[in-house]
């Protein structure tokens, strides 16, 4: 028993710094019809960044299971988490699509509204939305499980350890997923899922022009000043704070963000 769980302990070692290994990796973004050079890559889980030069190409440091995001304002924003594959390749290709709009982008003011976000919020009355939980219609309330949490669940299952009467038993999967790194992984997977549904609810909410002319950003860069609000620890607060308590928080990232190099060009 004694030398099984020596050698259950030096595979799962081996595994762990597998899992730990940090690499340069060399990309390069395609398309055909634009031009990919000042592509910002974002590697959400060291934080890090880096852009492409003229001929698309970057570089950046990774390990398995990070999620890069990938951002320009003439392409759909895109994210890629590192396998394996990705990890071991001498060249890693994105080919990004083309952000194409086919009408101009019309501003409705419904409700009486002036312009200025400070002054709507406080004076906007609107009819609550009839849903299920309003009708209080049964399991109304049960909000459903994203893929990485169903994940974290399998992964991190049961007790360590289980009593049955004199036996005991040794939950391995739990143990071996929190030795390898998998646990965590899917943990970090779960926060960044939270993150990204957060990041979506605040442009439904106030917009990106609304964000650009509130916070003195050009729009085209509404979407690298998100990246820098969602990299922050204190931004899934936000989910918790009232509408005018986060274009506030955000109204002070914006000035935080003016000062970094994600506004420079």
């Amino acid at each position: 028993m004694q030398k099984y769980l020596s050698f259950l302990m030096l595979l799962t070692t081996l595994f762990t710094f597998s899992q730990e290994q940090t690499r340069l990796l060399n990309g390069k973004v395609k398309n055909l019809n634009n031009d990919v050079s000042d592509v910002l890559i974002v590697n959400l889980n060291s934080k890090k960044s880096t852009i492409t030069d003229s001929l698309g190409q970057f570089k950046i440091e990774v390990k398995l299971k990070d999620s890069l995001r990938i951002t320009a304002v003439q392409y759909l924003t895109k994210e890629i988490i590192i396998s394996e594959k990705i990890f071991d390749t001498n060249l890693f290709l994105v080919n990004l699509v083309e952000n194409v709009i086919d009408l101009e982008e019309v501003t409705v003011t419904p409700y009486n509204l002036t312009g200025k976000i400070d002054l709507d919020l406080k004076g906007l009355t609107i009819t609550p939305e009839i849903t299920s939980s309003t009708l209080d219609l049964p399991n109304a309330d049960i909000e459903k499980m994203t893929q990485s949490e169903r994940l974290l669940i399998e992964a991190d299952r049961g007790n360590y350890v289980n009593y049955y009467g004199i036996a005991l038993t040794i939950n391995t999967h739990k143990i071996m997923n929190r030795l390898s790194g998998r646990t965590k992984a899917f943990e970090e997977m779960v926060v960044r899922d939270e993150k990204m549904k957060l990041e979506k609810e605040i442009i439904a909410k106030f917009s990106k022009k609304s964000m650009s002319k509130g916070f003195d950003i050009p729009e085209t860069r509404i979407d690298e000043f998100l990246t820098y609000c969602l990299l922050q620890d204190d931004f899934l607060e936000l989910s918790k704070r009232s509408t005018t308590e986060v274009w506030e928080h955000l109204k002070n990232k914006s000035v935080e963000f003016s000062q970094t190099d994600y506004s420079k060009d």
